[in-house]
């Protein structure tokens, strides 16, 4: 078996940083693989930036953040499974209080202030919720990934403190709205959306293959 050299092999390891992997034990399991991988194929003659190519290839077509993600989930699956249906819950009856406020204020019946009140607070709750879940595994996500969660829980936490602000004629509330629906308009929903497209052209290339 053709034995790498260490510059070779720092260079896997380089990869595998670079490209998002930053559990310890992942990335030496992950570089022994690529290491046997990359060997057997030397054997064939090949060099080791075509076999290096091949390997990553066909290893993580989809990138090694993947396996990260997906090792994640199955270690945290049971903390995961409280944690969804604690947040479709709050986000169940944030948005029924919200509706139920619209129907307030349209027909001009009392409470809707205080169901206002309520729904925003929900929604702060339920944010702060997402990011303190995000934030205990900061580095086990993508640099993408943090980015768009701190941009949906400012743009939340700043919309809904803005419209609280409003009701209840504090300075200040109109600023708070804007800066939240720049930052939901510009950056949170354009890097939601784009990763559901990468997601389901990944899901149709495996379909397809």
């Amino acid at each position: 078996m053709g034995q790498l050299s260490d510059d070779e092999e720092m260079i896997i390891l380089g990869h595998i940083i670079a490209d998002g992997v930053t559990d310890k034990a992942l990335q030496n399991d992950l570089l022994d693989h690529y290491c046997c991988f990359i060997e057997e194929i030397l054997l064939t003659g090949a060099d080791f930036e075509s076999a290096y190519k091949t390997a990553f290839q066909a290893i993580t077509p989809n990138g090694m953040h993947e396996i990260q993600e997906e090792l994640y989930f199955i270690l945290n699956h049971k903390q995961q499974t409280i944690m969804k249906r604690t947040i479709y819950f709050a986000g169940f009856l944030t948005v029924f209080c919200i509706s139920t406020v619209i129907m307030f204020k349209t027909m001009h019946w009392p409470g809707a202030s205080v169901l206002f009140l309520i729904a925003f607070l929900l929604v702060i709750a339920t944010a702060i919720i997402l990011f303190s879940s995000s934030i205990k595994h900061w580095k086990s996500h993508t640099a993408g990934y943090n980015v768009r969660v701190i941009a949906g829980f400012l743009a939340a936490l700043l919309i809904s403190v803005g419209a609280i602000f409003k009701s209840l004629h504090y300075p200040t509330a109109g600023a708070q709205i804007v800066a939240g629906v720049l930052l939901l308009n510009l950056v949170f929903l354009p890097m939601f959306f784009y990763h559901l497209y990468r997601g389901e052209l990944i899901n149709t290339a495996k379909i397809n293959n």
